[in-house]
């Protein structure tokens, strides 16, 4: 048992070693055939990775087989030899001295999400992945090139703590959830669920890749992070709100006596009182609902009222001390000392205890709700409140609302527009141990659209219940002093183009973009603008450093119902175009950007991602081999192509028809590469207008034909690029041109070619 390990001061080498050794008692080497290691070997000295989907390592390695591969990782990385570990670092980029967060921006970089819970073989079962499902992960995560200043594919992390509600962006505790936690490992080293995945972190940056964390300026309604600090939330006390509402039940039906019979409205008076409560009723003869309607409507502004006077802040001091009295009592606090998320071992019966008491925090709400949640009534059975939401302009925007089963921090005091200090300084300093406990090189923050637009701002002070461009500012000006390569990554979806708010007020270095939202009509030209733009607020800026815009083929939203936008829906020919032209539309110096894919795009799998952020299960993966071959040679030729990877694109021509031809030139290089293609997919949903409606249909490519593109007399087109199963290799042309014809283009067909100045 290694159990001491995380116990008392010992060098990350030596903790390593120690776990290393006793996991190789568990998989030894001479359990390998001599066949096997020397075609493991070849893989790994060829390519710096095994070039294998996620679903052949799952179902071909042993896990002997995956330790005894990884070690060529670690010992290209040099923190590696003759079996042990040796390092001073652990970052990668610690290692190489970096300075600034440029890594992450860099054309030809990969990130690619990865959910810890997924990657078990979900064609199985459903299962959650374990340690030796992660290594194989690290194992086929591709290599960059130094050369060309490409660091190895970032591997981002999305939540991996306990959660409830079938969500992983709603955690209930800090830790890592126990269903992580491989029994196996822990039985042989005593390494529990927490410290296998700091474990496993570590080896992704020894094996050369950084690692960037999903965070979130908002945490699960009953988390530990609000039963130890309650004051970093704002609560209802909905008991309270019900004995008041009730009290104006009365009032307001008072005036409706012209309109109806007393008795009527001494029913209906009673049946909505019943309401708040949450207590059943059945159903109104239309009679009585009309006049129950006329009620709820008479006590709209009497509920927004309650509700923002119970969240003013001297309100709520008062409930912040009831809470923490009520959590204190449960958990036996005596000493009302400030507690640890480990001392909470009674969540659950804090929890009743709170809501028997009527405390509950306040929600989230829409996406365009600003002010404060409005407390409506119980739902049926009593079981949670429910609130309405309304938008800056007063607009009732309930309808949108998805997020009141989370509880947003308490940064600001939304009746005076000022900023409560102790709690985003908690935040920051949360984020800081976060990123001390698990040592990532950068974090994704998670919920911040619209948090700088007229949604959530007004004349600089914030409105709703998001996270302010204040607050932001101050994490990633205190994450960038303490470590100067940590990069971070804001999801926004370019709304509006909030550049310069986004990049100088919040000191974000990578924007999330609108590719998965906009998947239709981000054809060759359309990403070129998108190149421009940013090119062209880059040359403008002033600012110290660069921003970059993330482009995407694939992320955990494409699959809600409310996007439904992936490359799947594309076909495999239609997935792939689009894999290809995000790595061959390159935005020069000015426009420096990378990539991002999820785990499983590789072989070409049809969906799963949303499922698995839902819920602790492993994927379920398509095997398309061919398709991964493919998928991989395209990254490993741009990696490889300096003329890619510093260059920049320019459409040469784009037709409706789909035809389309571009050019890529380095400055200073006699040699470029003109790609062109049939932008049209096999399939495609679009969204289109039909009698004033919006419709989504799915549209099927067409070919193009007889296509002719002339390049100056300046040039000579002088080869092909075509793929031979497993690389693209240059075909040379018996004779150079300037001019090619080509009579048919298939849907998502692409063609690339070396031009010579």
């Amino acid at each position: 048992m290694l159990d001491f390990l995380f116990k008392k001061e010992v060098s990350a080498s030596e903790t390593i070693n120690n776990f290393y050794s006793a996991i190789k008692k568990l998989y030894p080497n001479d359990s390998i055939s001599a066949e096997r290691k020397d075609y493991l070997k070849g893989l790994m000295d060829k390519y710096g990775y095994l070039p294998y989907p996620h679903i052949k390592a799952l179902e071909e390695l042993s896990d002997a087989e995956v330790l005894y591969a990884l070690e060529s990782k670690w010992e290209n990385e040099g923190v590696f030899e003759n079996g042990r570990f040796e390092f001073s670092k652990t970052s990668v980029l610690a290692r190489n001295k970096v300075k600034d967060s440029s890594w992450l921006q860099k054309e030809g970089h990969n990130i690619k999400l990865v959910n810890l819970a997924g990657l078990g073989n979900g064609n199985i079962n459903e299962e959650c992945g374990h340690f030796m499902d992660w290594l194989r992960q690290l194992l086929i995560l591709p290599t960059g090139n130094h050369e060309n200043g490409i660091f190895n594919t970032t591997m981002y992390l999305i939540p991996f703590h306990p959660r409830e509600f079938g969500c992983a962006y709603l955690p209930t505790a800090s830790c890592v959830s126990p269903n992580l936690e491989d029994k196996t490992i822990f039985e042989k080293t005593g390494l529990n669920a927490d410290e296998q995945v700091k474990m496993f972190i570590q080896m992704v940056q020894l094996a050369g890749h950084p690692v960037i964390y999903d965070i979130l300026p908002q945490t699960g309604r009953f988390s530990k992070i609000v039963l130890t600090t309650p004051e970093c939330a704002r609560w209802f006390d909905i008991n309270a709100l019900i004995l008041e509402l009730s009290k104006n039940v009365d009032k307001h039906t008072e005036t409706l006596q012209d309109k109806y019979s007393k008795e009527d409205l001494n029913v209906v008076s009673d049946i909505y009182k019943k309401a708040i409560k949450g207590e059943g009723y059945g159903d109104l003869s239309e009679h009585y609902q009309n006049i129950y309607n006329e009620l709820d409507a008479l006590l709209k502004d009497t509920k927004i009222f309650l509700s923002n006077s119970m969240l003013e802040r001297t309100i709520q001091d008062k409930l912040h001390k009831k809470a923490k009295n009520i959590i204190n009592k449960v958990s036996g606090n005596i000493h009302n000392k400030k507690m640890t998320e480990a001392e909470i071992n009674n969540q659950g019966e804090i929890i009743q205890a709170l809501i028997s008491e009527g405390m509950w925090p306040a929600p989230g709400g829409a996406w365009c709700s600003a002010g404060v949640p409005i407390f409506d009534k119980m739902s049926e059975g009593a079981s949670y409140p429910i609130f309405k939401h309304y938008n800056f302009n007063g607009e009732d925007v309930t309808h949108f609302a998805n997020l009141d089963c989370q509880t947003p921090y308490y940064f600001v005091c939304l009746e005076s527009g000022k900023y409560n200090n102790d709690v985003v300084k908690f935040f920051v300093e949360y984020m800081k141990s976060l990123q001390k406990e698990y040592n990532f090189d950068g974090f994704r923050v998670d919920h911040i659209d619209h948090v700088v637009d007229e949604v959530s701002e007004c004349d600089g002070i914030p409105i709703s219940y998001r996270a302010p461009r204040k607050v932001l500012g101050a994490l990633n000006s205190t994450m960038k002093e303490e470590i100067p390569y940590f990069a971070t990554l804001a999801e926004y979806m370019l709304w509006d183009n909030y550049y310069k708010e986004y990049h100088q007020d919040m000191g974000f270095d990578l924007l999330w973009g609108n590719d998965i939202i906009s998947q239709s009509y981000k054809n060759p030209e359309a990403i070129a603008e998108d190149n421009l733009r940013l090119s062209n607020y880059n040359t403008s800026s002033n600012y110290t450093t660069p921003l970059s815009i993330m482009k995407t083929y694939n992320n955990q939203d494409g699959e809600f119902e409310a996007i439904d936008r992936y490359p799947a829906q594309l076909g495999r020919e239609g997935a792939l175009f689009k894999w290809f032209k995000y790595k061959f539309i390159p935005g020069g110096k000015f426009a420096q950007r990378p990539i991002m894919h999820v785990d499983g795009d590789e072989s070409f799998t049809n969906g799963g991602i949303e499922a698995v952020i839902g819920s602790e299960i492993s994927m379920k993966r398509d095997k398309d081999y061919d398709f991964y071959a493919k998928f991989d040679a395209i990254d490993r030729f741009v990696k490889n192509n300096s003329v890619i990877t510093d260059g920049e694109a320019n459409i040469i021509r784009q037709d409706d028809d789909g035809f389309v031809a571009w050019h890529i030139q380095k400055e200073g290089l006699k040699n470029s590469i003109l790609v062109i293609a049939n932008y049209n997919s096999p399939t495609e949903k679009f969204t289109v207008e039909e009698n004033g409606n919006q419709i989504t249909e799915v549209k099927e490519g067409t070919e193009v034909f007889d296509k002719t593109i002339e390049l100056s007399c300046d040039y000579s087109i002088v080869s092909e690029f075509r793929f031979d199963g497993t690389d693209y290799i240059e075909e040379k042309f018996v004779a150079a041109t300037n001019s090619m014809t080509f009579g048919k283009i298939m849907p998502a067909e692409f063609k690339f070619f070396t031009v010579i100045k």
